[in-house]
């Protein structure tokens, strides 16, 4: 091969090379950290970048996807002095390259480090049932007293949150027994709850049924009362002779009914009946 043809391929090898160097495509899901001469100089997120060939490099290649920690348990203690596991989803996302490659060696750990630190902080704040019971206002709690630290070194906390809260063999006993007390005083509680309805239904269906009696003796005595009032009118208005009738009437019915008895030796005739008797025979018997 002659010597310019050589000499041809080499430069254009070298062109090659530059233009490799110098022309460069970040993808969507990573930030690319430039280095000058051995000194940050720019970050250059998605799309396409010239560099400036010999001076500048790409130092750093960094995700930008959100990221998960693993979940490892955190040992603490509550308010009430009770040793707690905790374990919790931490979720963050680089939110600047530069801080995070610059300023801290690995992010991961140190994340882990300072989560375990603010954990014990705030569950040494808060009593066992606060732990069990609050645990959005833990995790926001968490979140907060990271932001400083996050900031610093570039991430930014998506979410955290507590997954697991684990005691230990004899607090797990004492809360079951806790518990099962609990149970019972609702229960208790339930069956006198129960047994008050009922005894407040009981006496409304007595003063129903009481109140509706009344009202039947107020309704027999006012139609009592119509009758007699209907009498008196008629009464007064010269019926007396019809009234007089149907007394007698009235009267003769029941010496009739003393008459048939079995055990009837004497009957008692009042003198009225007999009054009246005689009168009638009067009319029908003419005298001598």
């Amino acid at each position: 091969m002659p010597p310019t043809t050589l000499l041809a391929v080499a430069l254009a090898l070298f062109v090659l090379a530059v233009l490799r160097s110098t022309v460069k495509i970040v993808p969507q899901s990573e930030n690319w950290l430039v280095e000058r001469l051995g000194k940050y100089h720019r970050k250059m997120e998605a799309g396409l970048h010239l560099l400036i060939p010999f001076f500048e490099s790409v130092r750093y290649r960094v995700l930008i996807q959100e990221r998960q920690l693993p979940p490892k348990p955190i040992n603490a203690i509550t308010l009430d002095n009770v040793t707690i596991s905790i374990s919790l989803a931490v979720l963050y996302r680089i939110a600047d390259a530069s801080k995070t490659m610059y300023r801290i060696s690995n992010v991961d750990d140190a994340i882990i480090t300072i989560v375990n630190g603010t954990v014990r902080s705030v569950i040494g704040k808060t009593d066992l049932d606060g732990v069990q019971s609050n645990r959005r206002n833990l995790s926001t709690e968490i979140e907060e007293e990271l932001k400083s630290v996050s900031d610093e070194w570039g991430i930014v906390l998506t979410r955290i949150e507590i997954l697991e809260v684990d005691v230990d063999q004899d607090t797990r006993q004492a809360m079951q027994l806790q518990l099962n007390a609990e149970r019972n005083r609702r229960a208790l509680v339930r069956e006198a709850e129960g047994k008050k309805q009922a005894t407040e239904l009981d006496a409304e269906a007595q003063l129903y049924a009481a109140q509706k009696r009344a009202e039947a003796m107020k309704i027999t005595a006012d139609a009592e009362a119509y009758a007699v009032s209907v009498v008196a009118q008629a009464i007064s208005s010269g019926g007396s002779s019809a009234v007089d009738f149907e007394i007698r009437k009235l009267q003769a019915s029941a010496v009739q009914d003393l008459s048939k008895g079995s055990n009837s030796k004497l009957v008692l005739i009042p003198s009225d009946v007999l009054n009246a008797l005689n009168g009638a025979l009067d009319r029908f018997i003419p005298k001598s």
